[in-house]
């Protein structure tokens, strides 16, 4: 697409983040560990713990940039958690990093969903492609996993996945209803300390006019993240399935 000048008027876009930390509670039949309350009243094996975050931002100029004067934002299970980005208009870049950290005792599994959720736009019309319901996530999103140079192929059954050594990523597009999740599974497990950026900036391509811009009106962005125990449990794919199988059902 050519290089359009910029017409004078800047759209609000409502970029609503919702950012989530979700624990796997052991239930009376499960063998799986993902809290420290649990493993503490009953085995001595650790507990598993993640925190999900992501920096503050301020702005800079014509763009949002990480403000590091500020503690970091913190997601909690079921909270929502919201940096205000303001006005928001073709070519900003916007600081976004969320990033998933082991905080447990040992080794985990560490996957994700990212989910695009249309509002008032249609994301097809700006990041699609053509004859399938897929989108272009890095229209949008770059930086940590999503910079990282990948194949795309088969994996485990499943086509059109982006993947390298470190992790998979793959799609579940509902358009009829303007969802789009994307999945990130780390293939090897994180250690204890380590943390895993997903992505640190949303970019807005300069070259949109207004009405690509109204796609992005009200434009919801959530972050999940998930971890669960090392032991008995020998992928990442088999740990998210048999742990969580409620937010990772892909039939």
């Amino acid at each position: 697409m050519n290089e359009r000048k910029l017409i004078k008027f800047n759209l609000y876009m409502t970029l609503v983040v919702l950012v989530l930390l979700i624990l796997f509670l052991v239930g009376t039949t499960i063998a799986y560990f993902s809290d420290r309350k649990q493993s503490e009243a009953t085995l001595t094996s650790g507990n598993v713990k993640i925190v999900l975050s992501e920096a503050a931002v301020k702005r800079v100029g014509d763009h949002l940039v990480e403000d590091s004067d500020k503690p970091r934002i913190f997601g909690g299970a079921g909270e929502t958690v919201m940096n205000d980005y303001g006005r928001i208009y073709p070519g900003q870049s916007i600081f976004k990093d969320p990033t998933i950290t082991n905080s447990g005792d040992e080794a985990e599994w560490i996957a994700a969903k990212v989910i695009l959720t249309d509002g008032e736009g249609d994301l097809t019309k700006i990041m699609g492609y053509e004859g399938y319901e897929d989108l272009d996530i890095e229209v949008l999103l770059s930086g940590g996993l999503l910079d990282e140079t990948v194949h795309v192929g088969e994996w485990n059954g499943m086509s059109d996945v982006c993947y390298n050594d470190r992790y998979v990523m793959f799609q579940v597009p509902n358009a009829a209803e303007g969802r789009y999740e994307f999945f990130f599974l780390m293939l090897e497990p994180v250690q204890r300390g380590e943390s895993v950026v997903l992505f640190d900036h949303i970019l807005i391509p300069s070259d949109w006019d207004n009405l690509e811009m109204q796609e992005l009106v009200a434009l919801k962005i959530q972050i999940q993240a998930f971890g669960v125990q090392t032991s008995s449990l020998d992928s990442c794919l088999k740990a998210m399935t048999e742990a969580f199988p409620t937010y990772f059902d892909f039939n």
